[in-house]
């Protein structure tokens, strides 16, 4: 199982390197101009960024100590794929149609609040909801 995932993980990064090489290949040569292989490449990124955390809250892990540590995981991990798989989205948007003074900020600022985002629901998940557990542990 993890051979599969690291082997996906290879293949999307040599994809990455690929198509990267590729851009800068085709502004060196004067096919595309510098600053639209630049939007490209944050693009590939955004959307490779959207893919990933997509898949994220249906990665299965081994079993944990009880149901309710899986139950606050897997909140955890919807909350993470969601919010990181719209700012992938918003991230590609951004340099794909935004000026570039502003997609460089603006996609910074959308990833990291939703970095924040997820790990605070993730502390949320693990450290709040404990009162709401019969016994109050």
């Amino acid at each position: 199982m993890i051979f599969k995932r690291f082997g996906g993980a290879i293949a999307l990064g040599i994809t990455f390197l690929a198509a990267t090489a590729a851009l800068r290949y085709a502004s060196v040569q004067g096919i595309i101009g510098e600053d639209v292989a630049t939007r490209a490449v944050q693009v590939i990124i955004g959307l490779g960024l959207a893919a990933y955390a997509n898949v994220m809250p249906k990665q299965v892990s081994g079993p944990r100590r009880s149901p309710e540590a899986e139950t606050r995981a897997q909140a955890a991990q919807r909350v993470g794929g969601w919010s990181i798989t719209l700012a992938g989205l918003v991230h590609a948007g951004l340099w794909a149609f935004a000026p570039l003074s502003f997609a460089s900020p603006g996609s910074m600022a959308v990833v990291g609040c939703a970095v924040v985002l997820t790990l605070g629901h993730a502390v949320w998940c693990f450290t709040a909801r404990r009162s709401d557990s019969p016994g109050g542990a």
